[in-house]
């Protein structure tokens, strides 16, 4: 099913308020286990019945073996009779004291609840193990998706399950949770044991869905805040809803729509890039602008962090799983007790890695008196300005020097193997204290 088929057929099943912001093709790993397991199967009713007569009919007297054939009206011979007489002394049922049949504590059980009669039997039992979370999934939920080859260019999230093939830990403590994934597949059937270290085939698998990210629609031009993002998990090929994983998705993998998505998660529709304008030539030698590329400016701002003396600034718009590089170089900076002032947020699309977005809390906790994070939103909202956030994207470092341009310094995440679209930035060494009083009295920023 191609991207524009599934959308078609998923835009009027969006939540109520919520429209599709983006959907990701992509694969999840599962481990296909298939061991022997020691099964409980239950006998067909006439059997029941025949048990229930033999034991019935041994606590009215008829002991023996002569008699007990007597009453039934069998040959002494009848070699079923014989096999199923033994079958229940193995079970316990009866016990033969003095050449007379007792009925055990066994047998009185079965004739109180016939359900509890045991015929054990060896058989195969095959199923998935999830790659991320090790749950144990009923096959044929994920069948219809399962591949054992996956294309390596499409998008796929690793298996972070690295036990070795046919390792016993694989099902360590999982009995119960094989148990009833037995008994959904075989009705009337229940799991007496299994041998962890008998596990017969045991190998990774892929299976393809669509993760469906849904945000709240905007009203009267402004997207609804109250609500967060929703993401939901569909079948590739069905479309069919994917409950298990979607619940995952939403309590635990929110990070990976990040790993999955080609996006680099920002607004691009109605905001202009901002460059600053390079200081007139006749203000300023070449050795006072110079200009950067992607790479280079991201190898500026590491060497920034590494080399200040006092204080950086960084404005950028969004916090993406991009700034989890950075964040060593802050505590570092930190620890040094440099300031670190971290200007962030456009209310128009402030959408930003949650787990990121924690640990950089956790850090301004931990340096409340050096480091800044500043929500400008909720700052600017305060301060009753005209401003909604920031576009802009800037690094100011001590009285050295700042850079100006399209870089997205908190949320770009691409290496220099990746494809990427062009992008340019100046480095400009005059003029930096002004830059200082200007950037923070435009925030009106108490620090």
């Amino acid at each position: 099913m191609t991207e524009k088929e599934a959308y078609k057929q998923l835009e009027d099943k969006c939540p109520t308020g919520y429209r599709i912001n983006e959907l990701i093709p992509f694969w999840y790993p599962v481990r296909r286990i298939k061991i022997d397991v020691l099964a409980n199967k239950q006998p067909d009713g006439s059997l029941v019945k025949v048990y229930n007569v033999m034991l019935r009919a041994i606590q009215m007297g008829f002991d023996t073996q002569e008699k007990l054939f007597d009453f039934l009206g069998l040959g002494k011979g009848d070699e079923f009779m014989l096999r199923e007489l033994f079958t229940l002394r193995e079970k316990r049922y009866i016990d033969l004291v003095s050449e007379k049949w007792q009925v055990a504590s066994e047998g009185e059980r079965f004739l109180n609840d016939e359900k509890i009669l045991r015929v054990e039997e060896e058989e195969e039992f095959e199923f998935l193990l999830d790659g991320i979370s090790g749950e144990l999934i009923f096959p044929e939920d994920e069948e219809e998706n399962t591949d054992r080859n996956r294309p390596k260019q499409d998008k796929f999230l690793d298996a972070s399950l690295k036990l070795p093939i046919k390792s016993p830990d694989l099902l360590e403590g999982k009995f119960s949770e094989l148990a009833d994934l037995f008994k959904k597949k075989n009705k009337g059937e229940t799991l007496i044991s299994y041998d962890l270290k008998a596990i017969k085939k045991d190998f990774l698998e892929w299976c393809k869905y669509w993760l469906v990210e849904y945000i709240p629609c905007r009203k009267n031009n402004r997207q609804d805040d109250s609500r967060e993002s929703q993401l939901k998990v569909r079948s590739f090929n069905s479309l069919k809803k994917m409950n298990r994983l979607t619940k995952q998705f939403n309590a635990e993998y929110q990070s990976y729509i990040y790993q999955l998505t080609s996006s680099e998660r920002t607004e691009i529709e109605k905001f202009p890039e901002i460059i600053e304008a390079a200081p007139r030539q006749s203000d300023a030698s070449p050795e006072d602008v110079k200009p950067l590329g992607v790479w280079e400016t991201k190898q500026q701002f590491i060497t920034a962090l590494g080399e200040a003396r006092e204080r950086i600034l960084i404005e950028s718009p969004w916090i993406k799983q991009a700034t989890q590089e950075y964040i060593p170089l802050f505590e570092n900076l930190l620890k040094n007790k440099k300031q670190l002032i971290i200007l962030y947020g456009i209310s128009e699309k402030d959408d930003h890695h949650i787990l990121t977005l924690k640990e950089l809390e956790k850090l301004q906790k931990k340096y409340n008196k050096t480091f800044y994070l500043i929500h400008l939103p909720t700052y600017i909202k305060k301060e009753k300005s005209q401003l909604t956030g920031t576009h802009r994207k800037l690094l100011i470092k001590d009285n050295d020097y700042y850079i100006s341009g399209s870089f997205n310094f908190l949320s770009f995440g691409k290496q220099e193997q990746d494809k990427v679209a062009n992008e340019e930035s100046l480095l400009i060494r005059n003029g930096v204290k002004e830059k200082w009083e200007q950037v923070i009295k435009e925030y009106d920023i108490k620090i």
